[in-house]
């Protein structure tokens, strides 16, 4: 699913490194980066 930039993304809840979940609109109102890197810290 591509967004356009500036584009309000749909809400999602995922769970943090620490096994919490996490919502994308308990950051709204704020500016905030969403991230996915595959493979991260591997040598690909």
């Amino acid at each position: 699913m591509a967004l356009q930039a500036g584009t309000q993304a749909p809400d999602f809840t995922l769970v943090s490194h620490t096994g919490q979940p996490v919502s994308l609109a308990s950051f709204r109102g704020r500016a905030t980066v969403v991230s996915f890197l595959p493979f991260a810290f591997t040598g690909g």
